[in-house]
């Protein structure tokens, strides 16, 4: 269309470590790397990032398999730890991540521990262990194109249901994030968000998003459910699938010019692939959502 400068195309996609099982991890990666080297996001927010002896680091085998797959400029990774636990052998950190074909404008990445965190309580014996919940989000400024920057941010929200001061522990997460996220973006440059929010569209967390100026595009885009997940838990081994919960979004806030059009909004690894033994395989228990944006 005349007058367009750039289409940003964006993907978030949950990888689902499954630890400690790590079932059937690399096959899995080998299918997500499949997809997204097809489709060729320009930027690829990532959550459930493991690292660990039992299974390597997730990060930097999806982006080699990705690479191995593309013939235009090879993607880079950003990956930050949120917690971990363990020792020798059986330790393991996770994590998340941003992919990009861009270049980045400043070196690695910037982090935010929430302050707002859940404490899971265990004991043993006579005495109280804290097991990591800790939450993160991340965020790269690339130059999407001549003259346009790109502030792109993934972040994964507790899935727990606790509160604080009378509101969900995700929704202050969000607060948090919503706010950061004014302070490390240049106003004039557009916006991007990934990552499993752990909640639904009507909840407070969604709604603290979009009161500080993001769009749901999918919501912008279409009235169709969306479903990225089945909060009774999807069957990596299943044949089918019955999601019934959207958890998972980008959101976009326009550059100082506000001048943008969504082109697509599209649900991406949300299929099994059928295995030489004849069974199928879901790449994650989360659908990727990838989005493409026209600045105008």
């Amino acid at each position: 269309m005349s007058g367009q400068r750039a289409v940003l195309s964006f993907l978030t996609f949950n990888l689902f470590a499954d630890l400690p099982a790590f079932r059937h991890l690399d096959r899995r990666l080998q299918i997500a790397a499949q997809a997204i080297a097809a489709q060729q996001p320009a930027v690829v927010a990532l959550q459930e990032i493991v690292r660990a002896r039992a299974c390597g680091e997730m990060d930097r085998k999806l982006r080699d398999l990705v690479n191995g797959g593309c013939e235009r400029a090879p993607y880079h990774i950003d990956y930050a730890a949120a917690d971990g636990l363990g020792q020798d052998e059986w330790k393991f950190e996770e994590g998340i991540a941003l992919m990009s074909r861009y270049q980045r404008l400043f070196d690695g990445a910037e982090v935010l521990k929430y302050s707002s965190q859940v404490r899971i309580g265990a004991s043993m014996g006579n005495q109280q262990y804290r097991l990591p919940d800790d939450r993160i989000a991340i965020h790269v400024r690339y130059a999407a194109a001549p003259g346009i920057e790109l502030d792109a941010y993934a972040t994964h929200l507790t899935d727990r249901n606790e509160q604080s001061a009378g509101m969900p522990i995700r929704a202050h997460q969000a607060r948090e994030l919503a706010q950061w996220i004014g302070r490390t973006s240049d106003p004039r440059n557009p916006v991007l968000v990934g990552g499993d929010f752990n909640d639904v569209a009507d909840s407070d967390t969604v709604r603290t998003m979009t009161d500080h100026g993001f769009i749901d595009v999918h919501a912008a885009f279409t009235d169709a459910p969306g479903y990225t997940n089945d909060r009774d838990d999807l069957d990596i081994e299943g044949a089918e699938a019955k999601p019934n919960q959207r958890i998972d979004y980008v959101f976009f806030r326009p550059g100082a010019d506000g001048k943008f059009r969504i082109d697509s909004v599209e649900l991406l690894l949300d299929r099994p692939v059928a295995q030489p033994d004849g069974r199928w395989l879901w790449a994650s228990d989360h659908f990727g959502v990838l989005a493409r944006i026209a600045l105008e």
